[in-house]
């Protein structure tokens, strides 16, 4: 990463007020401290993004509804166009009709980088053949895929992933981020990204995870499956030294696991070679942009 660049938060949600102030309830549910509010602004987030260094925001919606999709998909493109610096991503649901159309209209039309899709708060699984249509329209286009995967006990729900494994297989030519990395199963995160070189990761809220872990690790035994944290520490660390050209980092702004400046410091502590931390804090994401979000 060149060093006058600044920091690419990979994992921002820039949403409309009614939704911010649900995902701001929402977080507060577990985490009753945080300092979040539900009257955050667009301008106030970016704000305090940006005295972290941040320069670079990508910007997930999802709807919860399928009624959500159409006006969404034109609030992530008003927010691309208001803020320079953001790069908006579009989205859809699971009774959203045409999805191939959609996600086109997505690119070509409001000039978003890809699809983002986040099936746990969505309530649908997204790794089957209802998505079929979307997968096949992003690799025509060679735009991304974005998908939650992993923080299961979390969220007490799980994914097809061995139909996942078939996604990759099928579509080379489309760009998949795996978002949080698949939290914990690091080893099948490892595994993939050998096989499949149209993978990506985004460790967004996992590195915040594995060293909360590595403070406390009881306070996991309930909340992310303590045990399969430990097995999957020694991949953990071979992800970044392997691969970390394809793992990018953010903080899941305004209900990440602590301040913008706290998850930041989370990536710190654990020291890694200045090499990696350039790919985490931008270098991963800045290429990723080029190669596979610009316009044809």
């Amino acid at each position: 990463m060149e060093e006058k660049q600044g920091i690419v938060d990979s994992h921002i949600h820039i949403l409309p007020p009614r939704r911010t102030a649900g995902l701001v309830r929402w977080v507060k549910k577990f985490m009753p401290q945080h300092q979040s509010r539900e009257e955050v602004t667009p301008d106030e987030m970016l704000a305090e993004l940006g005295a972290c260094g941040v320069d670079t925001f990508f910007n997930l919606v999802f709807p919860l509804k399928e009624e959500e999709t159409q006006q969404l998909n034109l609030f992530s493109r008003e927010v691309a166009d208001r803020y320079e610096n953001v790069v908006g991503f579009g989205s859809l649901h699971l009774l959203t009709p045409d999805k191939d159309r959609v996600a086109e209209r997505c690119v070509t039309e409001y000039g978003l980088a890809g699809i983002k899709l986040h099936p746990y708060a969505q309530l649908f699984e997204v790794f089957s053949p209802e998505f079929e249509p979307l997968y096949r329209k992003l690799a025509e286009l060679g735009r991304p895929f974005l998908v939650h995967t992993g923080f299961d006990v979390f969220y007490k729900q799980t994914q097809d992933l061995e139909y996942l494994r078939g996604i990759l297989e099928r579509y080379p030519a489309m760009p998949v981020v795996l978002v949080h990395a698949l939290f914990p199963r690091f080893g099948l995160a490892f595994e993939l990204m050998g096989d499949y070189p149209q993978l990506y990761l985004d460790m967004t809220n996992s590195i915040s995870a594995v060293r909360w872990y590595k403070e406390s690790p009881d306070t996991w035994l309930e909340q992310a499956g303590k045990y399969e944290i430990e097995e999957n520490l020694d991949s953990f660390n071979e992800l970044f030294e392997r691969y970390s050209r394809r793992i990018m980092f953010g903080t899941d702004h305004p209900v990440g696991m602590g301040s913008p400046a706290q998850i930041y410091a989370d990536l710190e502590w654990f020291g890694f070679d200045p090499e990696v931390r350039a790919d985490l804090l931008g270098r991963t994401a800045r290429a990723f942009l080029e190669a596979h979000c610009l316009p044809t």
